[in-house]
């Protein structure tokens, strides 16, 4: 029975598979990508927002807001520069 199932693993399904083949090629995206102007603006959101987040929570108490300036201000194109 074992032998059955493993060879019945191993044999061609006319189902699609789970996984592509090698060689596929993804399709095309739907969407472009952001232009520097559009990560830039986001960026400046993500970073005003977690400034604001930092000063709600250091004026509302939370002992975890002393970490809020522990993180490094990162530029869009990456990690930090040395």
């Amino acid at each position: 029975m074992a032998a059955v199932l493993l060879i019945a693993g191993c044999s061609a399904s006319p189902a699609p598979s789970l996984f592509p083949a090698v060689l596929d090629s993804p399709p095309p995206r739907e969407e472009s990508p952001l232009s520097p102007d559009q990560v830039k603006q986001a960026t400046d959101n993500l970073v005003a927002e977690r400034n604001r987040l930092c000063a709600e929570a250091a004026a509302n108490g939370n002992p975890a807001a002393g970490n809020c300036g522990a993180a490094p201000a990162q530029s869009a194109g990456g990690a930090a520069k040395p």
